[in-house]
């Protein structure tokens, strides 16, 4: 069953709405703030929360890299929020990774992307903020919003 009203954020909008020098970073962080808010309703994985701190943490990936006492802190804010709903892979995650893989002839890295979409779809969520569109759109399963 499909849960519509709820929108997992990808971590691409955790790091733009942390990194206050991104072009991304005003939009990513009313978008953020609104679920902190509870005006809309946005849920996280372990996953997005993993590729956030490694980002924010690696000068080859941001401008202002943080130590990685202060990225946990960050990581921590989300874990402890009432109004951010946390998902986790299911039981069943490789199985239907492997039915999507085939579905989409999925390459490299694009796994990751396929894996967070089973997450998704595993919790009833078919609604991602990101501005990867290009990540998820193959995936005819997902509605990609851009904040």
């Amino acid at each position: 069953m499909i849960t519509s009203d709820i929108a997992l954020i990808d971590s691409n909008i955790l790091v733009y709405a942390h990194q206050s020098l991104s072009v991304f970073n005003k939009s990513a962080k009313a978008l953020r703030d609104k679920g902190i808010n509870g005006e809309i309703m946005l849920c996280v994985c372990p996953q997005v929360l993993m590729e956030f701190y490694a980002i924010i943490t690696n000068p080859k990936r941001v401008t202002n890299p943080v130590e990685p006492r202060e990225a946990m802190n960050e990581v921590e804010k989300y874990l402890h929020s009432d109004r951010i709903m946390k998902i986790y892979s299911g039981e069943n995650l490789i199985f239907r990774i492997v039915e999507l893989f085939r579905k989409y002839e999925i390459k490299r890295y694009e796994i990751f992307d396929l894996q967070l979409a089973v997450t998704m779809l595993s919790n009833g969520i078919n609604k991602i903020y990101t501005y990867n569109q290009d990540h998820f759109t193959r995936f005819k399963e997902l509605n990609v919003l851009i904040p």
